[in-house]
């Protein structure tokens, strides 16, 4: 299993990269990527668990970037969109066969891996988990076939397919497991354990979504403007976390009635609007109060809560916790209390 990826970003315009096969491994292997030049600066990261074979990549590039490449065997992309905007075009056409935005992820199959992938925003993050049709069986089992007909179809067929053609939002719930994947300051046998042990159980929930959505009903698909509609919403909603937002501003957001807005928003983001609110609030909440050093109450303010104790109140019930025992949290993980770990690999 090869690849081969030529751009302007790298050493001699080319990387070249050998795998084992199926990406099987019985260590961990990491591995980091300058970049720096005129066009584009930051780092890829890339690590290799059993079977899985993961590159997260942190770039600035005002202009965007290109990368063509080119591999010699089939393979399955999870990928997780976190800023910016990504397509993959594929040779001899001018079509996007996937498009991915901030905040959105997707799966695809591809036969064999030749195009250019193409990135926009600045920065740009993503994470991306490559995987083969080994990896779903060891997960899925044999009956794969049954759970996952279309895709299926797509492998025998030899053909790429795109797990939805629309991609999906990614959730208060995902995001945080995608946080909690990407903070490990386990070391060796241990850490490889511990994170293939999250990326699997990420790919369970990502492969049972793709099989709900196979059997949803048609009538239940919402069409690209409404979607597109309720994308604005949740962008209102994360930049605007500590104002008062209402159920009838976000309405007028989205130009529907409230009704239609809250069966809809359920709907594509598994949850009512206040919850989703409110998980969003907790977490930003978390990373003030461990990343920028605020004190409870000063995140409870930047997050819309003007009386602490209604933080409090919130915060417990969402996270199951008294935001006063994060600070214990912190110095567990500094000090290596493995019961406390949430984990920080990638950034």
């Amino acid at each position: 299993m090869e690849s081969i990826i030529k751009s302007e970003l790298f050493e001699n315009s080319i990387y070249q990269k050998k795998y084992s096969r199926d990406f099987l491994t019985d260590e961990i292997i990491e591995n980091h990527i300058e970049v720096n030049d005129k066009q584009a600066s930051g780092i890829i990261k890339e690590l290799q668990l059993d079977g899985l074979f993961l590159t997260n990549t942190n770039i600035t590039a005002p202009q965007g970037c290109q990368f063509e490449i080119h591999n010699n065997f089939p393979v399955f992309i999870l990928h997780f969109e976190f800023s910016g905007d990504f397509k993959y075009i594929p040779h001899q056409t001018t079509d996007a066969l996937v498009e991915i935005s901030d905040s959105q992820y997707n799966i695809l199959y591809l036969p064999s891996l030749n195009g250019v992938l193409e990135f926009k925003g600045n920065p740009h993050r993503t994470l991306q988990v490559y995987f083969t049709l080994d990896r779903i069986k060891k997960i899925v089992g044999e009956d794969y076939k049954e759970v996952l007909k279309k895709v299926d179809m797509a492998v025998k067929k030899g053909e790429p397919y795109t797990f939805w053609k629309r991609s999906t939002p990614i959730l208060p719930e995902m995001e945080k497991t995608l946080q909690e994947l990407m903070v490990c300051s386990l070391c060796g046998h241990l850490k490889k354990t511990y994170l293939q042990s999250k990326v699997t159980s990420l790919m369970v929930d990502v492969l049972v979504k793709a099989d709900e959505i196979e059997q949803t009903d048609a009538k239940n698909v919402l069409l690209k403007s409404d979607l597109d509609a309720l994308q604005q919403v949740d962008y209102h909603i994360k930049k605007n976390l500590n104002k008062n937002l209402t159920i009838a501003e976000l309405s007028v957001i989205a130009g529907f009635n409230e009704s239609k807005l809250k069966r809809d928003f359920k709907l594509v983001y598994g949850s009512t609007i206040f919850k989703y609110i409110t998980k969003l609030r907790m977490e930003k909440a978390i990373s003030l109060i461990r990343e920028d050093g605020f004190t409870i109450a000063e995140a409870a303010y930047e997050v819309g809560y003007n009386n602490p104790q209604h933080f409090t109140t919130a915060f417990k019930r969402t996270l199951g916790y008294l935001p006063k025992m994060l600070k214990k949290i912190i110095l567990a993980i500094e000090f290596g209390d493995l019961g406390f770990y949430f984990f920080n690999y990638f950034i």
